[in-house]
């Protein structure tokens, strides 16, 4: 089953974090896909949604995987490197997510203290998705 969970985990960050930035994109099913937009369909203004729900589910994958890798290590050395392996993805993730002022990924919003999705749009600009908009 672990070796399952590997190809899971493995096609998630190769097919659904389109920049190589550790933050992901679109694909999430299940209770948060209610919402505006169906984040498992193009946007019909193209882009995408740069979530932070999705990249918090993959930081704590990440951390799973690794309890399963070491768990599986007591018996077979060989697991530990694999438990290293994502224990450096789950940093990977967290540092993508938890910059602050050097962060180009636009999640952390400081005034409400909370991730946001991130609508990328196809000419390059980017737009929060809070659920208020912020008052001046």
């Amino acid at each position: 089953m672990f070796h399952k969970l590997l190809l899971n985990f493995s096609w998630w960050v190769n097919r659904k974090d389109n920049d190589g930035r550790n933050i992901f994109q679109c694909g999430f099913l299940g209770l948060d896909n209610v919402g505006i937009f169906d984040r498992s369909a193009p946007l019909p203004t193209g882009g995408r949604i740069d979530q932070s729900d999705g990249t918090a589910w993959m930081a704590a994958y990440a951390l799973d995987l690794m309890r399963i890798a070491l768990e599986l290590a007591v018996a077979n050395h060989v697991f530990v490197d694999i438990g290293v392996k994502f224990f450096e993805h789950f940093l990977y993730i967290a540092e993508a997510v938890g910059c602050t002022d050097t962060c180009d990924t636009g999640l952390w919003d400081e005034r409400d203290e909370f991730f946001y999705d991130v609508l990328q749009l196809p000419d390059g600009t980017a737009c929060q998705c809070t659920s208020a908009p912020s008052s001046a």
